[in-house]
């Protein structure tokens, strides 16, 4: 049900801040107890990861930073000879991937499918003309966003037999907007049965993973994408679930009265103009989580209420003025608590 709206957004500024918040933070337990924390920060697919582990075993946190590495090596547009700058400079001729790489764009297909285009992995032409963190401020030219606009078409990324991708030769993925989903999936798989509860926090994507010490499941904050680096409008108490949140507060520049941010619409090329400053989804695929998340903002309130209500997939989706909207059932499904409304 929509909260009440009195506020325009405000602006406000956090480059590398993660757009979810872990509220219970917990304080170290004493050894040969089975519940000490151990916590551990890095920086990997641009982004801040933060890893709490309680009761792990002496290596575990080792084992998850070379998995963070190999999956930067296997999936960063910016990585020489990853899959996916192997794609990009192939010329359109067919390349063999790893299987991994073949499922996330496979799942990356059907979202965009799915969505109407609303999300799109062969978006990289049009982002690579626009900065949004160097301090630049640049924005594509028309002339650049006619160019570059034809050459964003997930219906022409082909998925052979074999693990096989072929791209037309001028074409670009970048699997951005997707790819930390399938790298949290992985991890949270990779601690489950060896640890009493994690939180895996990639920024946007949080890993809620088994339950607390005190045999509580984790409270996870909601940013609220009208207030300051820090502030949640919202909490939601969940195990074994992951919460990503998309927002149009993470990577942004103002220019002539206007908010240029970092969710391109890939039908225009310009920064989703709908209604929604942030969308939320909960599901046990941070993947597909992620994917979704982005395809709402651009959508806007109405259309990824309905979209998220006939895939069955449960959500969080926040205007512009600050008012909240829950899919239905949300909260019989998770206790959410609302700490302000404007």
């Amino acid at each position: 049900m929509p909260l009440p709206s009195k506020q325009l957004l405000r602006p406000f500024s956090s480059l590398l801040a993660a757009l979810v918040l872990l509220l219970s933070a917990l304080p170290a337990y004493g050894a040969g107890t089975g519940n000490e924390r151990t916590s551990g920060t890095g920086f990997y697919f641009d982004t801040v990861v933060t890893i709490i582990l309680y009761g792990a075993p002496d290596g575990l946190m080792e084992e998850i930073w070379n998995d963070c590495e190999y999956y930067e090596n296997l999936l960063s547009k910016t990585v020489p000879g990853s899959d996916v700058d192997r794609i990009n400079h192939a010329g359109g001729e067919t390349v063999t991937v790893h299987p991994e790489t073949w499922e996330i764009l496979r799942r990356a297909k059907e979202v965009s499918d799915t969505s109407g285009h609303a999300f799109s992995v062969t978006i990289a032409p049009l982002t690579a003309l626009w900065d949004f963190t160097g301090g630049t401020n640049r924005m594509p030219t028309q002339t650049e966003l006619e160019s570059a606009l034809p050459l964003v078409n997930d219906d022409a990324l082909v998925l052979g037999d074999d693990f096989t991708v072929t791209l037309p030769e001028g074409m670009e993925i970048d699997l951005g907007g997707i790819a930390k989903g399938y790298i949290a999936d992985k991890i949270a798989e990779h601690v489950r049965d060896r640890v009493l509860g994690a939180i895996l926090n990639f920024g946007g994507n949080v890993y809620a993973v088994g339950i607390k010490p005190d045999n509580t499941a984790f409270r996870v904050g909601i940013r609220d994408p009208l207030g300051g680096e820090g502030e949640s409008i919202a909490v939601v108490t969940l195990a074994d679930l992951s919460v990503v949140t998309s927002g149009i507060y993470e990577r942004f520049f103002d220019l002539g009265g206007v908010r240029y941010h970092h969710i391109l619409d890939p039908k225009t090329g310009i920064s989703a103009d709908s209604d929604l400053a942030s969308a939320t989804i909960v599901s046990e695929s941070s993947m597909t989580a992620d994917a979704l998340a982005t395809a709402c903002i651009v959508m806007g309130r109405d259309a990824a209420l309905d979209y998220l209500t006939g895939l069955g997939m449960n959500g969080i989706l926040i205007t512009r003025e600050g008012e909240i909207t829950l899919t239905p059932g949300f909260e019989d499904l998770f206790p959410f608590t609302v700490l302000r409304t404007y």
